[in-house]
């Protein structure tokens, strides 16, 4: 399984191949990523924070996950 993002102390890092997803699931990874700066971990915290964030999480992610691409 590829990942879609990894996040370093300055640099976002993300599958190249992410560029063929739709805009909404890149949104989702870089969101994602993003709200590991806060919260280094994926406690219910951090998915609150991405949920005010992205309000489309869910369905994001799903398509995200249903998606071929990765």
């Amino acid at each position: 399984m590829y990942k879609q993002g990894v996040i370093d102390i300055i640099l976002l890092f993300v599958n190249k191949r992410l560029i063929e997803a739709p805009k909404n699931c890149i949104e989702y990874v870089v969101y994602h990523e993003f709200c590991h700066f806060v919260h280094p971990n994926h406690s219910k915290q951090f998915y609150n924070l991405l949920q005010v964030m992205l309000p489309d999480l869910r369905e994001s992610k799903q398509l995200l996950e249903n998606s071929v691409i990765l």
